[in-house]
């Protein structure tokens, strides 16, 4: 059998649109040849949005876009375009937003038949070849469209119009402005709401499916340092135990899964992705200081050493994710039948495993589209002891030398900013509560390769690289997350480097994004879209609003910059209305909200540095849970002139615990500065 021809999409970077570049189909990467090809031939635009590691786009890709039937009647009726919405977010924005308006749901693989004007009509997610189980095949939703298209075009296109105003609408995002006069009474029911969420028999937040998401239990956190609730404490640390312990966290090679498909964190769906894995290291860490327990240090080490052994790509980046596939079978790398598990396994080691994990005969997880039996993911039905877990990893050593003999899920090995930027964050905050100097070295590692690899000339942001190749789009959510990055890498280097470049990066960022006169932040620089949205929905990602508005709060109150904060201000302004009716969809937003309400503590700390001494101190102030508290170094040239006042002329280090610009005396132990943190936290209302 000769090679398949080739389609457009073969010159183009990205993983996902490579794997379609033989389809039969003649796709089209997102581009203005697009639109007058579609006018020219007066012929509707079917787009395709997914990415390259989604489970159902392959199922989609195997039954419909590689069969040439279906093919020629896609290549005859429409011009079908590929897009990854990795790669455009802000495309995959909007016609996310249409399909969910039509159909009440979303998801990808995204199916959305368009004018040549590219207003969406007609919509969904994942269609089957034929129909079944109430769902339309997807030859017939082709003929369907087309015959649509050819006796109805006005009426079509009156729908189309229609869609596009509405849509305009919501593209503008929930955001009424007004100064926010209750923060008090909106974070506290905020809390009440989002802990009324809790699952008290498996941990998390709602039912099944579960997903991983950063910001909820981090508010919570946080929420339950400033409230001093235990029960808000319990709620987190139950749920990174119950996440930590399922098979939506790889017990053999570590890394969390996307999400599970079942409320008891068991069966996950297996791609791994870099977006949840860098958020969660910081949650992990955040939650080891608030309980002063060990456990989630080790997730904190386990995530590192997945992403070490598997995204890190030479020169410093890190891939955007793997793959839940692998063989054209979905979890095949990851799952284990009884008798090979035990086959590996001493006596002592089998009698420990078979007490911990969830492992039978019969299996616990069934793919529907290769139903072989007795598969089983890998999860803890407790908490082992000391000895057992000694003896657990043993055993994990075997199984994870096995399965390397496995063939592996495929990497999608593009570098993306705000997915590293988050990665950045995820390591700087290890580092900063107690993790020390190997986290921040890594944080250093990919924050150089992005300054070589993926910064401009004129300091802006490339947000995608592969293979020495970069893309033009600008988008608000890298400039919302590498400044964020900056801010925490500060924190745990004291290195001002990064403190400035944050500074001159938010100033892009509000010149590129901001709208001045409705407030918010458009999502994309891109002008040339149907049209610009503002999101301000958290999901597995916070919203771009929600994370500039949590990084400018937090470099207005390290530098004093006033610009900063009241940026922030205004973008949270623009979200008050969603944080007061609906505070379950932005948890990050309520974050940036706590910050910007709470008492302005710094700890400034002073001296020659680097040295054992100002380390010292630094690690000294990650031993005592603060999440008020940011910490700064006092030098000359810092942005804030009054911190760089705060430098001592004897180089001596020394610590001094600021509200605002006032302080309290300085100390010069670190059990000092534990207890001067101790008794400011005892002090406060």
């Amino acid at each position: 059998m000769g090679l398949k021809k080739a389609n457009a999409l073969a010159g183009e970077v990205s993983p996902y649109l490579l794997q379609h570049a033989h389809n039969p189909v003649a796709w089209m990467p997102w581009g203005q040849e697009v639109w007058k090809k579609a006018r020219d031939g007066n012929r509707p635009v079917f787009l395709s949005i997914g990415y390259s590691t989604c489970h159902w786009c392959h199922v989609m890709e195997r039954e419909s876009f590689e069969d040439e039937k279906t093919a020629e009647i896609l290549n005859r009726e429409f011009i079908p375009v590929k897009v990854d919405r990795e790669e455009r977010p802000d495309i995959d924005r909007i016609y996310m937003t249409a399909v969910q308006a039509l159909t009440g749901q979303g998801g990808w693989p995204l199916s959305v038949w368009l004018t040549p004007e590219g207003k969406p009509f007609y919509g969904g997610t994942y269609f089957p070849p034929s129909g079944a189980h109430g769902r339309p095949g997807f030859a017939d939703v082709l003929r369907q469209i087309a015959v649509a298209w050819k006796e109805r075009k006005g009426e079509v296109e009156g729908w189309a119009e229609e869609l596009a105003g509405r849509l305009r609408v919501l593209g503008g995002g929930a955001g009424t402005g007004g100064e926010i006069r209750d923060v008090g009474k909106i974070l506290d029911a905020a809390t009440t709401e989002l802990a009324a969420e809790y699952d008290r028999k498996h941990g998390g937040f709602g039912g099944a499916p579960k997903f991983p998401r950063p910001s909820q239990p981090l508010f919570l956190l946080r929420r339950s340092f400033f409230e001093r609730s235990e029960r808000l404490l319990e709620i987190v640390r139950h749920t990174g135990r119950a996440m930590a312990a399922g098979g939506i966290y790889d017990q053999v090679g570590d890394g969390f899964h996307r999400y599970a498909v079942d409320a008891g964190w068991t069966v996950p769906h297996f791609e791994k992705m870099l977006y949840d894995n860098g958020p969660l290291m910081g949650l992990y860490a955040e939650l080891g200081a608030a309980t002063g327990e060990a456990w989630p240090g080790k997730v904190v080490e386990g995530i590192d050493r997945y992403l070490q052994r598997d995204l890190l790509l030479e020169g410093g980046g890190l891939a955007s994710a793997e793959d839940a596939d692998s063989e054209g079978v979905e979890g095949k790398f990851y799952v284990w039948k009884l008798a090979e598990a035990k086959a590996l396994a001493t006596d002592a080691e089998w009698e420990v495993a078979r007490k911990i994990w969830e492992i039978s005969e019969e299996g616990n997880f069934l793919d529907p589209h290769h139903p072989e039996r007795g598969w089983n993911v890998l999860a803890r039905k407790r908490i082992p002891s000391a000895e057992e877990e000694r003896v657990l990893d043993s055993l994990r050593a075997k199984l994870e030398a096995k399965r390397a003999k496995r063939i592996r899920p495929g990497k999608d090995d593009k570098v993306l900013c705000s997915w590293n930027a988050m990665a950045i964050s995820g390591y700087a905050r290890a580092a900063r509560w107690g993790g020390g100097p190997a986290y921040l070295e890594k944080a250093e590692r990919v924050l150089a390769f992005m300054e070589k690899e993926m910064t401009r000339p004129d300091g802006s942001l490339i947000h995608r690289w592969r293979l020495g190749k970069k893309d033009e789009v600008q988008l608000l959510e890298d400039y919302a997350a590498l400044v964020q990055a900056l801010v925490d890498l500060h924190q745990a280097s004291l290195k001002l480097e990064p403190l400035r470049r944050a500074g001159e990066l938010a100033g892009k960022m509000l010149e590129c994004f901001e709208d001045r006169e409705e407030g918010g932040l458009w999502a994309t620089a891109d002008r040339s879209l149907l049209f610009r949205m503002k999101d301000d929905y958290d999901g597995a990602e916070p919203s771009g609003n929600a994370a500039a508005a949590l990084a400018l709060a937090e470099l207005g109150r390290l530098t004093d910059e006033p610009r900063w904060r009241e940026a922030s201000r205004r973008i949270l302004e623009w979200l008050g209305e969603r944080m007061r009716r609906l505070p379950q969809a932005v948890p990050h937003a309520l974050l940036a909200l706590q910050r910007s309400w709470e008492p302005p503590a710094r700890l400034v700390l002073a001296g020659t540095w680097p040295g054992r001494e100002m380390e010292a101190l630094r690690r000294a102030a990650g031993a005592v849970y603060r999440p008020d508290v940011l910490i700064t170094r006092a030098e000359k040239g810092h942005p804030s002139g009054w911190v760089g006042s705060l430098a001592v002329p004897d180089g001596r280090a020394t610590a001094f615990f600021c509200e605002g610009s006032v302080c309290r005396l300085p100390v010069a132990s670190p059990e000092e500065l534990m207890r001067e943190l101790r008794r400011a936290d005892a002090e406060r209302s």
